[in-house]
């Protein structure tokens, strides 16, 4: 009984890695049949599809795509272009390039019209969002200004005023 149960585990752990390794295989690696029927043929057959699968569905790596073109091994042959050719078509460019720094800086020798600098406008003062008490003809202008801190009607922190308001 306890046989049967190891060998359960193990058929149920074959059957999710050759799932898993169905799902992450490129398609160019997958032989004999298409994914879908692979995928049956794994979950009906649980010791027998995955070994399948495993021997004679996955193709080996060389029929994989190169990740990068430089790592393809076709890709660096395919250069007919010699070391000594490459020098010299580089050589060949950078002289052009030379030649069209020059081109440019020569016709730029006339001098450019200065520009006239636009007039800043002024600022404009902002408008005060508070509308301030009209005094009448006897009330001192000084009076409730001397904790003023800011000129604006604005208390200055530890004046004896109430700290939330100011």
């Amino acid at each position: 009984m306890r046989w049967l149960i190891i060998g359960g585990i193990l058929a149920l752990v074959v059957t999710v890695y050759a799932l898993v390794d169905l799902t992450v295989t490129d398609d160019r690696r997958i032989r004999r049949l298409n994914r879908v029927l692979w995928v049956v043929l794994i979950v009906v057959l649980p010791v027998i599809g995955p070994a399948a699968w495993l021997w004679w569905g996955k193709g080996p790596r060389s029929q994989a795509r190169p990740i990068a073109p430089d790592d393809d091994p076709r890709f660096s042959r395919s250069s007919s272009v010699s070391d000594e050719e490459a020098d010299r078509r580089i050589a060949e460019l950078e002289a052009q390039l030379a030649a069209l720094d020059d081109e440019e800086l020569a016709g730029s020798t006339e001098p450019a019209p200065p520009a006239e600098p636009e007039p800043e406008p002024e600022p404009e003062p902002k408008p005060s969002l508070k509308a301030k008490p009209e005094r009448g003809p006897g009330t001192d202008a000084d009076e409730g200004t001397e904790h003023d801190a800011d000129g604006q009607g604005h208390r200055a922190p530890g004046d004896g005023g109430d700290a939330a308001r100011a």
